[in-house]
């Protein structure tokens, strides 16, 4: 499969005709990609073009276009796009992903005429002189044409086309293989149907967390790990976090390892911190709930957390996290809160 960025914009008065072919693909109808090049949409030229370079010169020789460098785009899009490769369709502030259904090219003299309408709603008419003329009587340069099916529409550029992506679709010849950008036309694919944007932040956070995780895992004693997280909880706006004593039995009336106060909203925060890597057990849900229901805080509205090192938790602790409304954290998200919260202030 390969990779393809072209533009359906075509030659005079093509656009309207253009974008109306292209977006019958929208649902499960088949939609077009067009190119200009219409004094050679016959199909004795389309044979021609399509017996190898001799032959597309010798086209062009008999058109006395010469050798332009911009032929290559027609060869491009009659002879190396195949059925299955992926196409980027750039629009102003968007772009689309479709896929070529079939090796077919269609030529103005075969394709149909029932689908020469513009976006508009406007037909189109192919005439004697085996040019396209719009309603208006003005000449339409669209000649060739491919079926396609649209995976993905309208998605923003600057949301999800990373700067490779975004640089590519400023080119201003009608097409290109961008094969080196595979990665990049997948990535804003997967990050569109997610509706998560790509952008600095995320990047970022992507390549720094487990890094911070790595350094966090690497404190000293449990004590630190509980320090961290008070530091955190007081940058969210804590008026004050609390250590509990620890004389009664954790077994009977549950552990907290640290209770956050948010006075001026009347809320309070329970959390079991866990300093390890692994997967993480129930036994931190079954503590802190139980915490919750054998003390009263009064007019606090609560919460439990969990906050743990590790790599994730077990699915039992899930199943008692879901059932007692308990927040889980592994090492990576909270990694991700931390650096979210900022340095500024940590003296660990």
């Amino acid at each position: 499969m390969n990779y393809w960025l072209h533009r359906i914009t075509g030659g005079d008065n093509a656009w309207p005709l253009s974008v109306g072919l292209f977006k019958k693909g929208y649902g499960s109808e088949q939609g077009y990609i067009s190119i200009g090049w219409s004094d050679f949409a016959t199909e004795n030229y389309l044979s021609m073009i399509r017996s190898g370079e001799e032959g597309f010169d010798k086209a062009m020789d008999e058109m006395r276009y010469g050798r332009p460098r911009n032929r290559w785009n027609l060869w491009r899009f009659v002879n190396e796009m195949k059925e299955g490769d992926l196409v980027v369709v750039p629009f102003p502030y968007s772009f689309f992903i479709c896929r070529i259904t079939d090796n077919e090219v269609l030529t103005n003299e075969s394709i149909s005429p029932d689908l020469l309408v513009d976006c508009d709603g406007n037909k189109v008419t192919l005439r004697e002189d085996g040019y396209l003329y719009n309603s208006a009587g003005n000449y339409v340069d669209l000649g060739f044409y491919r079926k396609v099916e649209i995976l993905e529409k309208d998605i923003p550029r600057d949301g999800y086309a990373d700067q490779a992506l975004y640089s590519r679709m400023k080119i201003r010849q009608t097409n290109a293989n961008i094969n080196d950008l595979a990665e990049s036309i997948c990535n804003a694919v997967e990050a569109f149907r997610k509706g998560k944007p790509v952008n600095l932040r995320e990047s970022v956070m992507e390549s720094a967390a487990p890094l911070a995780l790595e350094k966090i895992r690497g404190l000293q004693n449990d004590s630190k790990f509980e320090s961290l997280v008070e530091w955190y909880l007081k940058s969210l706006g804590a008026n004050r976090v609390e250590t509990p004593w620890r004389g009664e039995s954790p077994s009977e009336a549950g552990d907290a390892d640290k209770v956050a106060y948010f006075d001026n909203i009347g809320f309070a925060i329970m959390v079991q911190i866990k300093k390890h890597s692994g997967i993480t057990d129930d036994w931190a849900v079954t503590q802190i709930k139980a915490y919750s229901t054998n003390h009263n805080f009064g007019e606090y509205s609560t919460a439990l957390w969990v906050v743990s090192s590790g790599d994730g938790f077990s699915e039992e602790a899930r199943r008692l996290a879901e059932e007692a409304g308990v927040r889980l954290v592994d090492g990576l998200q909270f990694s991700r809160m931390i650096l979210d919260a900022g340095l500024e202030g940590m003296t660990l």
